[in-house]
């Protein structure tokens, strides 16, 4: 009974750490949000001093206190979705025999390292995660041993190819840290981008990123800051960022993008409206979802056959009613995912651009992520007479089946 007790304050206090975790995480992420949101409104306003106060300004004063005062209101909604759905997550415990455990122990002990208190959890979506407490044993005869290599020595040892979570520790140090261990997925992944800033601008009004987060696996977020130069820029460069630190702390893409439109549409101004095109990629389930405000079309490529992605949401802050619909779709071995801003599709002479690249994918066969970036990229120039009078920019991803030896990328 001793031994069963300690196991259940061993889980109790996992469980505990778990949801802090969670907890925490989505905290900082909306204290980060909010110093994003606070030096953005600060930045390239004007103060007006002095002046009389006319009973029309009174009005649109109080106009715009009232509209703040709802994507307020409607901003701690989204918060409380997000606690609720977070206390509403749930993982199980899989015990491993005493034998399996000791296997475990020696192995890693043989290879430098310490390990404690193991044990496979079943989270609510079905997938498995080996929890252990990991440290280094202080040895001159081995070097410094990462959580990767770890995982490797882990799938050996259960016949269960596992990978390093994203949240433990780079190196594995000398005093014991909580690792987690994920089953790999089925698809690895490249990319490759090109981009052109409009011929009379330094800067480019398109930002974008590749991430991993959460259970997608791999995301693409792609902004068109609203005109070019540096204040399009500064507009797309902090949807970005935001777009990133939300899913990183693993908020639903859909009301990542709400609460982006909350803090735009608080701006209240009709000079900054950023377009936001995200793709989510699962790779343990082969799917991909698209969720476009404002955005150009996008693509998905399987072999010769093309399928275009578009969306007829407005761009983040207009009028308060960015609300995209998920867009999903299933992927498969070879497949490519492309992303563009509008620079590239628009302004073709026969007004045709998203048709005239849909044929240009359809015969790309072979090649990678970036050389297909490229192609398309040049495509869009030459069709122009080598001008060019918008910022473009574009994303591919490929996927492919998981071999021996792959490594993403």
């Amino acid at each position: 009974m001793k031994n069963r007790g300690s196991a259940d304050a061993v889980q109790s206090a996992y469980l505990l750490e778990y949801g802090r975790r969670k907890i925490r995480v989505c905290a900082d992420t909306f204290q980060n949000l909010a110093q994003i949101f606070s030096e953005d409104r600060l930045e390239g306003k004007e103060q007006e001093e002095g002046g009389e106060r006319s009973e029309r300004a009174f009005f649109y004063l109080k106009k715009s206190l009232a509209r703040e005062r709802r994507l307020f209101a409607e901003n701690l909604k989204e918060m409380a979705e997000l606690m609720n759905r977070s206390s509403q997550e749930s993982v199980r415990f899989l015990r491993l025999g005493n034998r399996r455990k000791r296997q475990i122990v020696r192995g890693l002990a043989g290879e430098g390292l310490n390990a404690e208190d193991i044990y496979l959890v079943q989270r609510g979506d079905g997938r498995m995660e080996l929890s252990l407490l990991l440290s280094a044993r202080q040895t001159r005869s081995r070097g410094t041993r990462t959580a990767q290599e770890a995982a490797d020595l882990l799938s050996v040892l259960l016949d269960m190819r596992l990978v390093s979570s994203g949240r433990n520790p780079f190196f594995i140090g000398t005093e014991p840290a909580c690792c987690f261990f994920e089953e790999e997925p089925a698809y690895v992944w490249l990319t490759g981008t090109a981009r052109a800033v409009r011929e009379t601008e330094t800067v480019s009004g398109d930002n974008f990123a590749f991430f991993e987060a959460g259970d997608a696996g791999l995301v693409l977020a792609l902004s068109d800051g609203m005109g070019s130069g540096e204040a399009a820029c500064r507009d797309s460069e902090a949807v970005v960022d935001m777009a990133e630190s939300m899913l990183e702390a693993g908020i639903d893409a859909q009301m990542a993008v709400r609460l982006m439109n909350s803090a735009m549409a608080g701006e209240g101004s009709a000079e900054c409206l950023p377009t936001l095109d995200l793709c989510t990629l699962d790779l343990h389930e082969g799917e991909c979802t698209f969720l476009k405000a404002g955005a150009a079309a996008s693509f998905v490529k399987h072999g010769s056959v093309v399928e275009r992605i578009s969306g007829a949401s407005l761009p983040l802050g207009a009028l308060g009613e960015a609300q995209p619909q998920p867009v999903k779709r299933g992927v498969s071995d070879g497949d490519y995912i492309i992303l563009m801003t509008d620079g590239m599709t628009e302004s073709w002479p026969d007004g045709e651009g998203e048709k005239r690249l849909e044929t240009i994918l359809s015969g790309m066969n072979g090649i990678s992520p970036s050389e297909m970036a490229g192609l398309l990229l040049r495509a869009a120039i030459e069709q122009r007479g080598g001008r060019i009078r918008d910022d473009m920019t574009v994303l591919c991803a490929g996927i492919w089946e998981k071999r021996d030896g792959d490594a993403e990328g």
